[in-house]
């Protein structure tokens, strides 16, 4: 991108500049340590860390345009720091180091200053979402966490698509064989127009799928699965969010293993019944024994649900699949 490059050790005296002058401008009011701020924080000691060949500098970027205004650090897929000079600010800097860091560099979260409500803005309107993640760092400096999701767009992909190979891709990273369908055999079972292959797009790029059986007004999320690469990013949650909005007016009906302290995946099963439930779906009441696991059967609307749609789907999926599914049961 024009004006970025990375830093080096010539730039380390701009470099502690930028930060020295964003700390104090940025934090020194929250935190009033005139001793840290104007006497341990110095641009002198903080060059030379810049100045050699350091893991800080390996891993910041400048932008340059004939001065260095701005810096951002990356350490693996985590955004360390983000300054631009104040004098500076306004002129989209930081948004093409913010972007320079996620599109290049594949930077998908960070932490912010629960006090710095104009950082926190910021990355929100470059696509970062609180996660509700906080720590205190040093006592008394509370952090909040923020992960980069892309934007979204669901679509319907056919079975002659070339694809397929990507979803296929996807099924098997995702997917023990044991568990999976391979996706010609998924189309093969969606006779009658009774099956929607659609495909996640984040940011243009086909990340994932939902495997979706059609029944009247039921729609059964049958398969959910994104790319390993792109996991914990939150696509997965605004996916699943927009998908009650590509069904209006049908109740989405899916299945998560019942918590289990005692089973193997005990901590997965609590995580994937928490990612359910925070993102509009809602436990009914009613479970599902099949291929040796107790399943919670989910909806997305508590207010519509009735158990003899679900028992009308599961006779009509008799129908088509190999392996029966049996009856619902309350406890």
């Amino acid at each position: 991108m024009e004006f970025l490059r990375p830093a080096t050790a010539a730039d380390a005296s701009r470099i502690a500049e930028i930060i020295v002058t964003n700390y104090r401008t940025n934090f020194y009011p929250f935190f009033r340590n005139d001793a840290f701020y104007f006497g341990e924080l110095n641009v002198v000691d903080l060059a030379s860390e810049y100045a050699e060949d350091t893991q800080q500098l390996r891993n910041t970027y400048v932008y340059d345009d004939g001065i260095v205004k701005g810096i951002i650090r990356i350490s693996g897929d985590a955004i360390e720091k983000l300054y631009v000079e104040p004098q500076f600010q306004g002129q989209r800097i930081g948004a093409h180091l913010l972007d320079f860091a996620v599109r290049q560099k594949q930077a998908a979260w960070l932490w912010v200053l629960e006090y710095n409500t104009r950082a926190i803005a910021f990355y929100q309107r470059h696509g970062f979402q609180l996660t509700g993640e906080k720590i205190v760092e040093d006592e008394f400096v509370p952090l909040l966490k923020m992960v980069y999701v892309p934007n979204i767009r669901l679509r319907c992909i056919a079975q002659d698509s070339p694809e397929k190979a990507v979803l296929e891709r996807i099924n098997e990273e995702s997917f023990p064989a044991s568990e999976r369908t391979a996706i010609e055999d998924l189309y093969a079972t969606g006779g009658d127009s009774d099956l929607d292959m659609i495909g996640i797009d984040a940011d243009g790029e086909l990340v994932g799928f939902f495997a979706v059986r059609k029944f009247e007004k039921i729609r059964y999320l049958a398969y959910f699965a994104i790319c390993k690469e792109k996991r914990s990013r939150g696509i997965g949650g605004r996916a699943l969010q927009q998908l009650q909005e590509f069904y209006p007016n049908c109740q989405i009906i899916t299945e998560f293993e019942v918590p289990d302290e005692t089973s193997e995946n005990a901590e997965i099963r609590l995580r994937r019944r928490a990612f359910y439930l925070r993102n509009g779906f809602c436990e009914t009441g009613w479970y599902n024994f099949y291929d040796g696991t107790e399943l919670v059967i989910a909806c997305s609307d508590a207010a519509s649900f009735e158990i003899r749609h679900v028992k009308q789907l599961i006779a009509y999926l008799n129908t088509i699949i190999a392996e029966p599914i049996p009856q619902p049961y309350q406890k």
